[in-house]
């Protein structure tokens, strides 16, 4: 019979079964046959938002050497000549915009670089909850597992993969240069108004008539909610606007609370 090796066969690096899955993964966050996938995820909308590196400007990046980890992205400014002289990512006008944009995200707050980072089972709303919760991405990368469980909604899957993630020499190199290039790693506003909503787990889905879906969840999440992507048994409430689909039907056979944008707003003032 054929057996898995323990080794990712592209870097060498150690593969490892993900707990309860058959899925097998090299740890290496700078292994080549990941790091597309990899810095898609970095500079996406709920990550870094760098507007206008598209997956075939990211290939060429890595194929000519441009790039070999994610925290690289910041060093193509002093490349930019050679950018432009291979048409990588585009023209002189469209170089600088990308540039410009890779630039400005350094001022992101934390929680998106967090999301980026590819740490298995943290996305945009559990990397909100830990900087929160810890404030800064090195107050993290200090906390033990136990620490790392104190955050609402975090399990012991996650927290496991967060420490792992920071203990891991590859990962603190990415950090490092992350760290010099001056990405930031500290959250300075929470954006709280109140906890009104502390506690509370909102979907939001459908055509809201003012207020668009991102809208609504930083409003939500400014009086302490959170914002799930799904509708379970743990939603508190569903805000639905036009066109709300399977959602709005699986938060009625469950008994949700259904809201619509007037209804959250209303919410919000009793």
């Amino acid at each position: 019979p054929f057996v898995i090796g323990t080794t990712c066969p592209v870097c060498g690096a150690p593969a490892v079964r993900e707990p309860d899955t058959s899925d097998i993964k090299c740890q290496n966050p700078s292994c080549p046959a990941q790091l597309e996938s990899h810095i898609l995820n970095f500079v996406g909308r709920s990550a870094m938002d760098i507007k206008g590196l598209g997956e075939a400007a990211i290939h060429r990046l890595i194929e000519d050497g441009f790039i070999a980890t994610i925290a690289d992205l910041y060093r193509l400014g002093g490349k930019r000549e050679e950018l432009i002289e291979k048409g990588i990512i585009g023209k002189e006008k469209n170089t600088d915009k990308v540039l410009a944009a890779i630039e400005a995200s350094k001022e992101n707050e934390p929680q998106r670089l967090l999301t980026g980072l590819g740490i298995p089972g943290i996305g945009r709303t559990a990397a909100r909850e830990l900087m929160l919760h810890f404030g800064s991405i090195d107050a993290l990368a200090k906390a033990s597992e136990e620490e790392i469980l104190e955050v609402r909604d975090m399990g012991e899957i996650s927290a496991k993969a967060i420490v792992q993630y920071f203990n891991d020499p590859a990962s603190q190199k990415i950090l490092a240069a992350f760290r010099a290039a001056g990405v930031n790693f500290t959250l300075e506003d929470t954006g709280l108004v109140d906890e009104k909503f502390a506690g509370k787990t909102f979907v939001i889905t459908g055509t809201l008539p003012s207020l668009s879906r991102k809208d609504a969840a930083a409003l939500i999440e400014s009086h302490g909610g959170r914002v799930a992507g799904s509708v379970s048994k743990k939603t508190d409430y569903l805000v639905a606007g036009e066109a709300a689909g399977s959602k709005l039907q699986k938060a009625t056979d469950l008994g949700i609370t259904i809201l619509d944008e007037a209804g959250l707003q209303a919410l919000l003032e009793d």
